[in-house]
């Protein structure tokens, strides 16, 4: 029997012992989370008739993992209607509307710019294309991330600003500034630094397929991952340290209890984490900042005049431009009750307490969190960090050097467990 620790009970740490269930049966394994939940960055809050996902905020059929992971769970989906009423606001006027219902549609609207249009597409049918073939790649073989990228070349986009590349194909920066970085900020609220492969995979997000969520809220599949791997869970357990022992297991130290495990996967940043390592030669890596989000979730009857609209018909995704920064998305649902909305606005600062009555007639709020460590601020880089830091100890956000997902987190549990059993056999 194998004794298997998993840190962190987020998405990919809850996905590791699920896949562990299925590669690893004779297993046991152990999940310790700091917190008392399980889930990390992808939370639901419910309140009254609202479910507001103040996490990963949707799923798209083309996240291969995820959505297979979704069939063999048994949840249910519900469609995004909200993800085909998308605008765009510069902070005085709505500058882009439409209510079609992918983002390929939306393009076709964009007519003011004409050929820069399809140099996006065939940027993001070249870089699906490649995907795909990564995904083969690791399916035959798994490996270090930036063994599998640099194998279908998709180690271009990493190395390079988003800005950069779009450039390079032709793109003219009105385009880039006006359409392509909101629609980034449907998950990244960055602007020009952002790295190239993190922007293409958000635009892929919205690109031609179906969005989603699950109908009990996105935070159930965490939960129904774990359930289902029949893995140990220890809440509230900080992990201090790990120490190799002369035998090649290492010692997991939280504070209040002391355990050996023949392997352990890392599923949360190593630059939150504070894990002291003992007797383990951690490879070098280039420590990552990570972005602070702050969410405001609003009720109540908005001022339709702040965004200078006269119609009562909003709609339901308004991105913004850099000019309305730190505002970069508001997320606006009708209520069931009165004449009232929903507003739920994401932001990388905090808002000052006057804003509620800029934005409403009469409101209150409801809800304010913080993420402290979102995602990684992404900047080109050269190469993705490694996920074995030792013979049979790895480090599943090795991907986040280029980009962060339910379905990157997913894949790198996936490709971790493979690794894993590997070297258990070797």
């Amino acid at each position: 029997m194998t004794n298997l620790a998993v840190v962190g009970a987020g998405i990919g740490g809850c996905s590791v012992a699920y896949f562990a269930s299925r590669y690893l049966p004779d297993s046991k394994v152990t999940v310790y989370e700091t917190e008392k939940r399980v889930g990390g960055r992808v939370l639901t809050f419910k309140y009254e008739e609202m479910k507001n996902e103040l996490g990963a905020a949707f799923i798209n059929s083309s996240n291969k993992i995820v959505c297979q992971l979704i069939k063999e769970t048994g949840l249910q989906v519900k469609k995004l209607e909200e993800i085909s009423d998308i605008a765009v606001w510069n902070g005085n006027d709505i500058v882009f509307k439409s209510n079609q219902s992918t983002f390929y549609k939306i393009l076709k609207l964009a007519t003011n710019y004409r050929l820069n249009v399809l140099k996006l597409l065939l940027t993001l049918k070249e870089a699906d294309k490649k995907i795909k073939e990564l995904y083969k790649k690791e399916e035959n073989k798994p490996a270090e991330f930036w063994e599998l990228f640099e194998s279908v070349d998709l180690d271009i986009y990493y190395k390079h600003r988003f800005n950069e590349i779009l450039a390079e194909k032709g793109i003219n920066q009105k385009f880039i500034d006006e359409i392509i970085t909101p629609f980034t900020r449907i998950i990244y609220s960055q602007n020009a630094t952002l790295g190239g492969f993190a922007g293409l995979s958000a635009l892929l997000g919205v690109y031609k397929k179906a969005v989603f969520s699950l109908k009990d809220g996105n935070d159930i599949l965490p939960k129904k991952l774990l359930e289902l791997s029949n893995a140990k869970f220890e809440p509230d357990s900080k992990v201090k340290s790990l120490e190799k022992t002369s035998k090649g297991s290492f010692r997991v130290f939280t504070g209040k209890k002391t355990k050996i495990f023949d392997a352990v996967i890392i599923s949360a940043p190593l630059e939150v984490a504070n894990i002291d390592f003992k007797g383990i030669e951690k490879k070098k890596m280039q420590p990552r900042d990570y972005q602070k989000i702050y969410i405001r979730l609003m009720k109540g009857q908005l001022n339709l005049k702040y965004f200078n609209l006269n119609s009562s018909k909003l709609p339901s995704i308004i991105l913004t431009t850099k000019q309305v920064d730190p505002i970069t998305r508001f997320s606006i649902s009708k209520s069931t009750k009165n004449d009232e909305h929903w507003v739920a606005v994401t932001s990388t600062e905090q808002l000052n307490d006057g804003f509620l009555d800029d934005l409403f007639k009469n409101g209150k709020i409801v809800l304010n969190h913080t993420w402290n460590a979102a995602y990684p601020i992404f900047k080109p880089i050269q190469q993705i960090s490694p996920t074995c830091l030792d013979k049979r100890l790895l480090y599943l956000n090795s991907i986040e050097s280029a980009v962060s997902s339910l379905e990157s987190s997913t894949f790198s549990a996936l490709n971790s467990i493979k690794m894993i059993k590997k070297q258990l056999l070797s």
